[in-house]
């Protein structure tokens, strides 16, 4: 079986999206989400896992750490539907772009974020579930953000529910003069 559960990596202007190819049989599919020889350039040495549920309307993020704390994240939806959301801000990158992806719970891709990008999620259904795995412990004295509203993106959300320090952080424009 091992042989028939593939993956591929393809790059989305410094995210990297990883494919998978499932297994399907009598029983349903099964997909592999991390193998150590598909990501031993890309994530090696996993620290930390985390396993968040939300329901519609939730808002988590937009986070990042500094320097050498900063998180690559990659993140796969197990159930229901959630946009990710992640912002370059590599100053010699596309600094400000922000990049959006919707992801459905089962899907057959997971997303690399690197650490130089701030990132979040905006949960779209009930009960929806991801995980994310870093090679970075979370540092909360490196965490800073920006905050979500501040993107150029209309996510057509009338009540979101958000942390009061997620509708703190500075706008996106704040966060790019002083990456500058």
């Amino acid at each position: 079986m091992d042989d028939k559960v593939k993956s591929s990596v393809s790059d989305l202007g410094g995210i990297k999206k990883i494919g998978f190819t499932p297994f399907v049989d009598f029983r349903g599919d099964l997909l592999k989400i991390y193998r150590r020889e598909t990501f031993q350039d890309l994530l090696p040495n996993i620290e930390e896992i985390y396993l968040s549920r939300s329901d519609k309307g939730v808002i988590r993020g937009m986070h990042y750490q500094l320097g050498g704390k900063a998180q690559d994240k990659l993140v796969y939806c197990i159930t229901g539907r959630m946009l990710d959301i992640s912002i370059d801000l590599r100053p010699d990158g596309d600094l400000g772009k922000v990049h959006v992806e919707e992801m459905v719970g089962g899907g057959r891709a997971a997303l690399l974020i690197p650490g130089s990008f701030a990132h979040g999620v905006i949960v779209l259904e009930d009960q929806t579930t991801f995980i994310s795995m870093s090679p970075q412990p979370y540092s909360p004295g490196d965490e800073r953000g920006v905050r979500w509203d501040t993107l150029g993106v209309d996510f057509g959300l009338s009540q979101p529910v958000v942390t009061e320090k997620d509708q703190s952080w500075p706008s996106l424009q704040d966060v790019i003069n002083q990456l500058r």
